[in-house]
């Protein structure tokens, strides 16, 4: 992301009008591989699934640009900047799969249930699949959210209610009232979850589906916002 920000801001002196037409920055890092704005042509554009009217105002936004020029030695290092950007886009692919393949042969009730990238995360922020196995389900809930817990225990406002479970689609994507019950239910199907993978070794069949089956339940008996409640002002016990 800092070297796709980098880029545009470089490439963007000289060009400025791509910004406002290629969102994909792996699509930007290809059109500004080709160095120079006039170097850019249908060869360039023709592997990145653009209609022909996209094709065709980006070709014109190149001959009348109101970019500044760029000098033979800048444009090298741009191009540079850009291979550099999809070379590891490539690679954050590659590691992705990786990951991917070996969270559904190692835990794959836990891929089923939280999905592989969040499973393995979970794994690494526990210490290990043994470790996650041996945790009750409301210390899983607030994994990666340690420093809230933790001032929420000294300061006596309210603790969190997720940590890493947040980035799951089936939360950040709930209303605000919701997240807590979902994460709750979520973190109690990981927790069994983790423990058939630990002791079993094999997937089991259906163990998506109660999570699935309890969301909806969640989702139909608390459509609404419950009330506001009046805000609790933390009062620390003095002690003689």
């Amino acid at each position: 992301n800092v070297i796709t920000a980098r880029l545009k801001e470089w490439y963007g002196l000289h060009f400025p009008e791509l910004t406002g037409l290629v969102d994909d920055p792996i699509g930007y890092a290809k059109i500004a591989s080709a160095g120079t704005r006039d170097k850019i042509d249908e060869n360039i554009l023709s592997g990145m699934n653009l209609s022909p009217k996209k094709v065709e105002a980006m070709m014109l936004a190149a001959k009348g640009s109101k970019g500044g020029s760029i000098s033979k030695e800048d444009a090298a290092m741009v191009a540079l900047l850009a291979e550099t950007t999809m070379s590891l886009s490539a690679s954050k692919d590659r590691l992705q799969r990786y990951v991917e393949s070996s969270m559904r042969r190692l835990a794959p009730n836990m891929s089923a249930v939280a999905g592989e990238t969040i499973g393995a995360r979970l794994i690494a922020k526990a210490g290990g699949l043994a470790r996650i196995a041996k945790l009750p389900s409301s210390t899983i809930q607030v994994l990666g959210a340690e420093k809230a817990l933790f001032r929420a225990l000294k300061t006596g406002s309210r603790p969190p209610k997720h940590g890493i479970l947040f980035q799951h689609e089936h939360v950040h994507g709930a209303p605000k009232w919701q997240r807590g019950k979902i994460a709750r239910s979520l973190a109690s199907k990981i927790a069994i979850a983790a423990r058939v993978d630990m002791f079993r070794g094999e997937k089991q069949e259906g163990i998506e589906s109660k999570f699935a089956k309890r969301l909806e339940e969640i989702r139909e008996k608390y459509k609404e916002p419950p009330p506001e409640e009046p805000k609790r002002v933390f009062k620390p016990k003095f002690v003689p």
